[in-house]
């Protein structure tokens, strides 16, 4: 018997454009002689849809999408495993219930639901959801001419396995140990499991662990592409009972892979696909790509515009454009301003040159003197009715982040001026930076996707010199080996106002995504706790920045945007 596994790439909100790639994918794995077409988890409404599960029209086509893939699957003789949602049976104030519809060849349809409800991080389907009942068994499905009964798990309800997470497991029960003392021996789960570095591996892991432990077959079919901030890796794959992968779909990318039931060989290339994901730098990598790429497809715009400072953030993320969409679509802006070095002005003209994008050189010293003279004229306004008629007390970073804030005019003047391809500005401020508040509201801030808010200074080290490893050296070494600096001010250096970045990196890591305290830090060894104190502090003070951010695209366990709730008035 074959089966299809069919990792596609939805479009969240886009039920039209989700049922044209299922029947798409149903009529290819039909012609390649499949028995079982399996897709993600809510393949029909794309994943996560949130409030727009709260409008019933939206609610209604996705259960008329569900006919259609119904009357396809009888017309083309094949049978299907397909995410959607479905009308609650159970009771409880939530109307939906998350299902995976196994639609039969004969016309037969049998529902799973969703049992475990992952209410963390980005998740939050407790707010459309009502769970199915542990009591409820999930229907079986068997294929006797080959030996199979199937039973339906749903992403999260493969997560719960007591000697794999142990102490970090999150629900009292486990629907796939259910599964199994129903009968089954195949266990599907349909996912739309978001990308984390290093997540990957260990959901590849626990499959395996699954799989041995149980005695059973485990085939996860994952969700790919990119959802505004969330990335989908894939990973779909077959795992047998002893742990062997006979066939997996590899990450990154859309694809369907079919499995012959009776063949039980190996990959020849898993490790190597495997590797893949176990390479950090490289993962990130894939992931911001995919990630930008499905961004802009998915909202309309075919270019952008980067303001290139010369500095290694704007390099990578400028490299990393130019790479995923072609150097047609990229566009180079230097603004120098007052306090900009000739290196970081000739460096960020020979980037662009090595990278083969339009290159915009706009000074900014005209208007930044012009805004001097209006806000802080002795005899003016500003200085007579704000600071009794002296100018001296007016604070410094009133003039760093004015320069920050004609950068940031100057792009999305651009980005509004070219009526065809429409052109999306790219921030370019790393976690770092975002997450120590080093950054300008309306100037470096400005932006409609910030590509690398997630990615900490020192890995953006590391990707730069992995894309110039990759691209041929297009990142001048001038760039990554100079010291980190804004240039608002006289021989101004980001050491200046930060700690050490491999020691704000950590506290980051500890304090975001550890979830550790003060004490817990210094404990570690990382830093003394004054320096961590004041570290934490402006991580903090920060947060109504953050509120106001473009959106950035996930790739550590807890980054800045919707998966981190905090309050921004907190107290002095």
């Amino acid at each position: 018997m074959k089966i299809a596994l069919c990792q596609i790439d939805t479009i969240t909100g886009n039920v039209a454009y989700n049922l044209g790639r299922v029947t798409q994918e149903l009529e290819r794995a039909a012609e390649a002689g499949a028995k079982l077409a399996i897709f993600p988890e809510l393949a029909l409404p794309g994943y996560p849809p949130k409030d727009l599960l709260e409008y019933q029209w939206f609610v209604e086509e996705v259960s008329e999408a569900l006919s259609q893939v119904h009357a396809r699957c009888i017309d083309l003789k094949i049978d299907c495993i397909c995410g959607t949602v479905h009308t609650n049976l159970f009771g409880g104030k939530k109307e939906l219930l998350n299902a995976a519809a196994y639609i039969r060849a004969t016309g037969e349809v049998l529902f799973t639901f969703k049992k475990l409800l992952p209410t963390y991080d980005v998740f939050d389907e407790h707010r459309y959801f009502e769970p199915c009942p542990k009591e409820c068994l999930s229907p079986l499905t068997n294929y006797p001419e080959v030996g199979l009964t199937i039973g339906v798990s749903i992403c999260e309800d493969i997560w719960n396995d007591q000697q794999f997470w142990k102490n970090e497991r999150l629900y009292e029960i486990d629907p796939v140990e259910s599964l199994v003392q129903q009968g089954a021996n195949v266990i599907v789960n349909i996912s739309a499991s978001p990308f984390v570095v290093g997540k990957p591996v260990k959901r590849l892991e626990m499959l395996q662990h699954i799989a041995r432990r149980w005695g059973v077959t485990v085939i996860m079919v994952n969700q790919v592409g990119g959802c505004d901030q969330i990335i989908f890796d894939g990973g779909s794959a077959v795992v047998l009972p002893d742990g062997t992968v006979p066939a997996a779909a590899g990450w990154f990318e859309e694809k369907t892979v079919y499995w012959e039931t009776s063949e039980t060989a190996p990959l020849s290339d898993f490790q190597e696909t495997r590797a893949a994901v176990a390479d950090e730098v490289r993962a990130i990598h894939d992931a911001l790509a995919l990630g930008l790429r499905d961004y802009l497809k998915k909202t309309g715009f075919e270019q952008v515009v980067v303001g290139n400072s010369g500095g290694i953030d704007s390099a990578t993320v400028l490299t990393l454009a130019t790479e995923v969409l072609g150097a047609g679509n990229v566009i180079s802006v230097s603004m120098p301003g007052p306090f900009t070095s000739e290196g970081t002005r000739r460096d960020s003209a020979e980037l662009a040159r090595r990278l083969g994008i339009r290159h915009l050189e706009l000074p900014i010293l005209e208007p930044y003197e012009a805004f001097r003279r209006i806000l802080e004229t002795p005899e003016g306004e500003v200085v007579q009715k704000l600071f009794g008629g002296d100018p001296r007390l007016i604070h410094k970073l009133a003039n760093e982040n004015l320069q920050a804030r004609l950068r940031g005019n100057i792009l999305m003047w651009i980005s509004n001026a070219i009526a065809h391809p429409r052109t999306l500005v790219l921030s370019t401020g790393n976690k770092s930076e975002l997450a120590a508040g080093y950054c300008t509201l309306y100037g470096d801030m400005a932006g409609g996707l910030a590509l690398i808010s997630d990615v900490p200074k020192t890995m953006v080290y590391k990707l730069a010199r992995f894309l110039n490893e990759r691209m041929g050296n297009p990142i001048p070494e001038s760039i990554i080996e100079r010291e980190p600096t804004a240039e608002l001010a006289p021989n101004q250096k980001d050491s200046d106002s930060l700690p050490p970045y491999p020691i704000l990196d950590e506290i980051i890591r500890l304090y975001i995504e550890e979830f550790k305290g003060p004490e817990e830090i210094a404990a570690a060894g990382v830093a003394d706790r004054e320096l961590i104190r004041k570290t934490i502090a402006m991580i903090d003070r920060a947060e109504y920045k953050r509120a106001q951010a473009a959106p950035g695209l996930k790739v550590t366990s807890k980054a800045f945007g919707f998966g981190r709730r905090m309050p921004i008035a907190r107290g002095a």
